[in-house]
């Protein structure tokens, strides 16, 4: 797209370009915030399979409903998934947002949005919640919205009894029935209730078709279209807000699980000391090393732990000599004295920033010595 096309559908279409260019930010924000945290993302999952939960962005769970997040009803119209979720959706919002704006001007797009979106996924948490779904699963992105406007255009063709009109509402209801398909064959990725919601929340807009028609460019459409905005705004910013709000909490939950992951690291280095100087089965020796390479293999114990591996794979396969065993002891120790330092660095921050959460917290204490039998040498740490 050129930048004068653009221009030019921006200048027709203003609502259905803003709302489109939104969806875009919120998910390229997503992906990278998800870049920076996330060591397993992949393409597959960023193309296909998704990225993760959007809470931060303002997707939706009933656990937040229950928490008193109402905005969340708006917000999650903005999150999306992967690129293929947006693609799709991006894709059938802009060929029915750009008709009802061309039908009803931008003001009474917005104000459908709004509608379409609280409704959908409003009548989609009851539901959820009355059949008693699992609290904690996340529901966003813009198809609550597109059923809605494809209820809306379904009615909408129907109640002008034109032949021309009702073959459109004869192509909106096999979109219908081809998305009720989809979502019986994929549930797991496909908030059915959520698009339940959105047609039904469409389908009498459709009704005022007339009406709507009517109204494009007087005072009080562009009142409710503004009203209509302030509120999408305000959801954006409350959502803002929480997200500063727990900023602390996610920084102490970050500093435990890298607490947690130095911590298993060094009652591995721990476990693989005691067979050193015990003695013992070392067939999983090795294997438990290359488990920690996440920690181990990178400065200051990079070189020692790399000059531990080959050792550790030779002793699976046979008893050490003297000179072996010395040498591994020795490698062993260069890397044992950095992983304590940095474990203890690591509780001191976890400790610090639970103070800065305003959580009750003692004052830090040294790392422990795990007391780890031989027999750990054979079995992953959990």
């Amino acid at each position: 797209m050129t930048p004068r096309l653009l221009l030019r559908e921006l200048r027709d279409y203003p609502a259905t370009v803003l709302f489109c260019a939104s969806w875009l930010v919120v998910f390229v924000a997503m992906v990278a915030l998800q870049v920076q945290g996330d060591a397993g993302l992949t393409s597959w999952r960023v193309l296909l399979t998704g990225i993760g939960d959007g809470r931060r962005f303002g997707d939706l769970t009933l656990q937040d409903l229950a928490n008193g997040e109402y905005w969340r009803l708006i917000t999650c119209n903005f999150v999306h998934y992967s690129v293929i979720h947006i693609g799709l959706n991006l894709f059938a919002f802009y060929l029915l947002g750009s008709l009802l704006e061309s039908w009803y001007g931008p003001w009474t797009l917005i104000a459908i949005y709004g509608t379409t979106g609280v409704g959908g996924n409003l009548f989609s948490a009851l539901a959820r919640r009355a059949i008693g779904a699992n609290p904690l699963i996340h529901s966003g992105g813009g198809s609550v919205v597109i059923m809605g406007l494809i209820g809306l255009c379904a009615t909408a063709g129907w109640a002008s009894r034109s032949t021309r009109d009702r073959e459109l509402t004869w192509q909106m209801l096999k979109a219908l029935a081809i998305t009720g398909a989809l979502g019986l064959a994929f549930p797991r990725y496909i908030d059915n209730w959520g698009h339940a919601g959105g047609a039904i929340a469409g389908l009498p807009i459709g009704l005022a078709h007339s009406r709507l028609l009517a109204g494009r460019g007087r005072p009080r459409t562009w009142g409710v279209g503004m009203a209509w905005g302030l509120v999408l705004l305000a959801g954006g910013v409350a959502q803002a807000f929480s997200d500063r709000t727990e900023r602390d909490a996610r920084a102490v939950v970050a500093a435990r699980r890298d607490l947690d992951a130095h911590l298993t690291t060094s009652r591995v280095v721990l476990a693989a000391r005691q067979w050193a100087y015990r003695g013992g089965d070392s067939r999983g020796l090795e294997a438990l090393l290359r488990s920690q390479a996440a920690i181990l293999d990178r400065e200051p114990t990079r070189a020692a732990y790399r000059r531990l591996l080959p050792l550790a794979a030779e002793f699976s396969r046979r008893k050490p000599t003297e000179p072996e065993l010395l040498a591994f002891r020795r490698e062993l120790e260069a890397v044992r004295d950095p992983v304590r330092a940095t474990t203890q660095a690591r509780l001191e921050t976890y400790w610090e920033r639970r103070r800065r959460g305003g959580r009750p917290a003692s004052a830090p204490a040294r790392v422990p010595v795990a007391r780890a039998s031989t027999s750990s040498i054979t079995r992953a740490p959990r």
